[in-house]
């Protein structure tokens, strides 16, 4: 039974309501993989498509670690300037958040596979146009700005367009796992990423390290030749347009999804600030290199890596909650003692919290806005509440950029803040706001 709009009706309150929501979602999006007793990560890797996507996101992934600390590792070194390296940060992700409802709703779409190959393409394209012209000392720095800004705009396509297949392509049973695989390759990512834009800017420079993450870019579009989408409803109005406000409306409407982008917001302002705060810290402070900049990183990427793939095997469904507040007041912690003493050997323990303690914190927020989301909605919806989640990110880094010169402590401080503040709405959020709810237009 559907609504006249083909979506799952709205159910009465109560738990057997949520048991009946939650029944007709897993029923959606199993009918491609198929009922799946074994809820190990063996079962998930025997799923359809489900590695090569994998396979093909991280390699996206890398490159863009990669290329994200070589921007800040390249101003630094070559403008010696915090301020500019906070700006190009702002504009290697500002663009794509403001574009991420019309890129959510082209994903929704159905195209989604040549989508996310176009963005791969275009971020080769212009990651390789900022090297070369590094290279030939024909960079000013408004067409740096512009580059950046350009492989931006593209961005939400790959990134939405890759999360938004997990769930059709894994059954509901095995959502949790294959959000640990999702969130352990995109930390791997992370530790791998900077390490090797390290010791690639250690052995070859930052103008030439900049050619690295363009060919790993172009590989993330060769894996997914050949790969198969499986066929999804959609709730397309027809126009581009109205279907990116429907999108802005559905999360508005949608408390668990409104309250992951009050989280969230402001949450990863305080990670914009760790962005651009270590490379500063190590380079100015520590009088560290490059190498030791990708070592920290991969130190928090690796203790996140682990603590997500064990979130993923005890599930998340009922603790959200207590995940999501635990994880950014500890979070907070470890940015107030940085403030006060940020020495190599405790700089590298607080890291490792932070990574532990973010490993539980994106498992239990990609599951419980799957839970949360209409699988007709998956491209629109998750495109605006991932890029609101993202949006503190810029932000967090132009405020570190302002603030590193003037004072350490003081940035580490807001970041600290901004943790807290994060933390504090899943905290007083009563248990019963995180019940799946039904798609909320289908009363407009």
């Amino acid at each position: 039974m559907t609504t006249s709009a083909g979506h799952p009706p709205v159910p009465p309150p109560g738990r057997p309501a949520r048991r009946q929501y939650v029944k007709l979602c897993s029923i959606t999006t199993s009918e491609f993989a198929g009922d799946i007793e074994d809820t190990s990560y063996r079962a998930l890797l025997n799923v359809r498509g489900f590695t090569q996507l994998l396979v093909s996101t991280f390699a996206a992934r890398v490159a863009t670690q990669m290329f994200s600390v070589l921007l800040v590792l390249f101003v630094l070194e070559t403008h010696h300037s915090a301020s500019l390296s906070g700006i190009v940060v702002v504009c290697s992700q500002v663009p794509g958040i403001v574009m991420s409802p019309i890129a959510g709703a082209l994903l929704d779409r159905g195209s989604r596979l040549a989508l996310m190959r176009l963005d791969y393409v275009v971020g080769s394209t212009c990651i390789a146009t900022i090297g070369t012209l590094s290279l030939l000392h024909r960079l000013p720095t408004g067409v740096l700005l512009l580059v950046v800004s350009a492989a931006s705009v593209t961005a939400p396509l790959s990134r939405v367009g890759g999360r938004s297949l997990y769930p059709v392509l894994v059954p509901r049973s095995l959502w949790d796992r294959s959000n640990a695989a999702d969130s352990g390759s995109n930390v791997v990512a992370t530790v791998l990423g900077p390490g090797v834009a390290g010791v690639a800017v250690a052995l070859v420079g930052p103008r030439m390290a900049l050619l690295l993450p363009a060919i790993v870019m172009l590989a993330a579009a060769v894996l997914l030749v050949r790969f198969v989408v499986p066929s999804t409803a959609s709730g397309s109005t027809g126009s581009l347009f109205a279907d990116a406000w429907a999108a802005i409306a559905y999360v508005w409407r949608n408390r668990v999804l409104r309250m992951l982008a009050g989280t969230m917001t402001v949450f990863n302002a305080g990670g914009g600030i760790l962005t651009v705060a270590i490379p500063f810290i190590v380079l100015r402070g520590l009088h560290g290199g490059s190498a030791t900049v990708g070592l920290l990183f991969a130190i928090m990427g690796g203790a996140g890596f682990l603590a997500g793939l064990v979130t993923g095997r005890f599930g998340t469904e009922s603790r959200e909650k207590h995940l999501l507040a635990t994880s950014c007041m500890t979070t907070a912690a470890a940015f107030a003692l940085l403030a006060f003493d940020h020495r190599e050997a405790f700089l590298v323990v607080l890291i490792a919290v932070i990574g532990v303690s973010n490993g539980p914190l994106t498992v239990a927020m990609f599951s419980l806005r799957q839970r949360a989301t209409d699988p007709q909605w998956f491209g629109r919806a998750f495109a605006v509440s991932m890029n609101l989640n993202f949006v503190g990110s810029p932000v967090g880094a132009a405020i570190a950029g302002a603030l590193l010169t003037r004072s350490i402590a003081i940035t580490f401080l807001v970041a600290a803040s901004c943790a807290v503040v994060g933390g504090f709405w899943p905290t007083v959020l009563p248990a019963s706001s995180y019940e799946p709810v039904a798609h909320p237009a289908t009363a407009i």
